[in-house]
């Protein structure tokens, strides 16, 4: 994960993410194109997807490569996010399919009903909005809460969605897999210290990365790397299809 702080940021008041439509929760899909036990995960997923008070992302590992196909989603940064995972919870090992909801609790990802008990039962506090701006730019707002105790990072995701592909070796050789919200990028851009915060970002990088939008999440981080509690999150979404 690289640290990306190409905008502008300013102090400004947050009533555009007070007002914006609010994502309650956060579910992370930990997946693989290379994995038997995935595909079922990857369809409850796009449930979550579709709910406008979740922001759903899914993030391919590439740890099953050698299993006989390559994923053509997989990036080491989703594979180390994963991993910084595996220290927060102190587990033994990283397996797939993994949902992770607001940085707080791990189920199994074919466990539907598990990951909507942790939905209802966690919900984020602090109001995120991304907005596009008429000169082009992307405006990230985000509001007021309490100090948090650890560092938060303002972390950004770019995501495609939806993904179909063909999978023709491996355990799910045979299968055409609809994957939805892939992260292709994930970067830091600015810590928030409970204060309101604006961050502006070029809209254009969508296009340039062919991305169909991204994403913004408020995370703490501790002194290990491990990753912690999901303050807030929003999503910006193109309307228009990208290429891939």
């Amino acid at each position: 994960m690289g640290l990306a702080f190409t905008g502008c940021v300013s102090m400004q008041g947050s009533a555009s993410a007070e007002a914006a439509p609010k994502k309650t929760a956060v579910v992370e899909l930990f997946t693989s194109q290379g994995c038997k036990s995935c595909p079922k995960a990857d369809d409850n997923f796009a449930k979550f997807a579709d709910d406008p008070s979740v922001l759903a992302l899914s993030f391919h590992v590439n740890y099953w490569d050698y299993m006989g196909w390559r994923d053509t989603l997989a990036t080491q940064d989703n594979t180390d996010r994963q991993n910084a995972y595996r220290n927060s919870f102190n587990a033994r090992m990283i397996y797939t399919p993994q949902a992770i909801i607001n940085g707080q609790a791990e189920v199994n990802g074919r466990d539907a009903g598990a990951i909507e008990a942790q939905v209802a039962a966690d919900k984020l506090t602090v109001p995120v909005a991304i907005n596009r701006l008429d000169d082009g730019r992307l405006s990230i707002e985000i509001g007021a809460g309490e100090k948090p105790k650890s560092p938060v990072h303002v972390v950004l995701f770019y995501f495609r969605d939806a993904v179909t592909i063909p999978i023709t070796e491996g355990e799910n050789a045979g299968q055409d897999i609809t994957y939805r919200n892939t992260v292709s990028e994930i970067n830091t851009i600015g810590m928030w210290d409970g204060k309101p915060l604006k961050i502006e970002l070029p809209a254009s990088e969508l296009k340039r990365k062919d991305v169909s939008g991204c994403a913004v999440i408020l995370q703490e981080t501790r002194d290990d790397n491990s990753l912690g509690r999901i303050h807030g999150a929003a999503m910006f979404k193109q309307k228009a299809p990208v290429g891939f």
